[in-house]
């Protein structure tokens, strides 16, 4: 039994450290041949920048799940394989996994990835692997497709925006605030509360106010249309 799309989430660590955090279903081998959806799973891998692979302490042998899954990231291409990852052991409330711990850890820091344990059960170790994710994500550099490479113009302020009256509704024009709508996750209650914030923030909520907007009006941004809410 495995979920058949990804679940999306905000971790939210403190004040400064937050993320996205997509949760791929499992793979099994084959996958890089279509077999179990793996198609589709290895395409939302796609959009990842940092890859934390949950081994199962309690599997007959963690080591070589870890191999098969890098074996069918490297088979399917686009650059899976070169993905940053994270590797943790679950399950260390057993008493087993936690004695083969220091095998497991040793076999993949000599292979340079890195290695956590944790238990998902007691929660032992998890907000440790979190800020380790949040780390590396920090270290890398923003994810940007080669068919949307940036232009860069002098004095260019991210954070200019207009707010322009249409008949059904209001546009609010600015780079930076329509790439947020973009980017931002609709379905997720925290992802909008973080929209809602940066708005206010930019300014732009004040703006739509000053300018006469009312409660059930249409804004749009980019692509997306909101209604505006008290």
């Amino acid at each position: 039994f495995t979920t058949l799309q990804p679940n999306l989430g905000v971790v939210v660590l403190d004040d400064q450290t937050e993320f996205v955090l997509a949760d791929i279903p499992g793979l099994i081998e084959g996958a890089s041949e279509g077999k179990g959806l793996g198609h589709e799973f290895l395409r939302h891998i796609e959009r990842t920048r940092v890859l934390i692979h949950l081994l199962d302490g309690l599997s007959t042998d963690p080591l070589a799940d870890f191999a098969a899954i890098n074996r069918e990231l490297a088979a399917f291409g686009h650059g899976l394989a070169q993905k940053a990852q994270l590797v943790a052991l679950n399950k260390m409330d057993e008493p087993r996994v936690r004695a083969r711990w220091p095998e497991v850890r040793t076999a993949l820091e000599a292979q340079g990835y890195p290695a956590m344990a944790i238990s998902a059960l007691t929660r032992e170790g998890t907000r440790e692997l979190l800020y380790r994710a949040a780390q590396m994500l920090a270290e890398l550099p923003e994810k940007v497709p080669a068919q949307e490479l940036p232009v860069f113009r002098p004095g260019e302020d991210e954070e200019a925006f207009t707010v322009e009256r249409e008949e059904d509704g209001w546009r609010v024009r600015g780079a930076g605030v329509e790439r947020l709508a973009a980017m931002t996750v609709w379905n997720l209650d925290e992802a909008v509360r973080r929209f809602e914030r940066t708005l206010e923030r930019m300014g732009i909520t004040q703006a739509l106010e000053e300018a006469g907007v009312q409660p059930g009006d249409a804004v749009r941004i980019g692509d997306r249309e909101l209604v505006w809410e008290e």
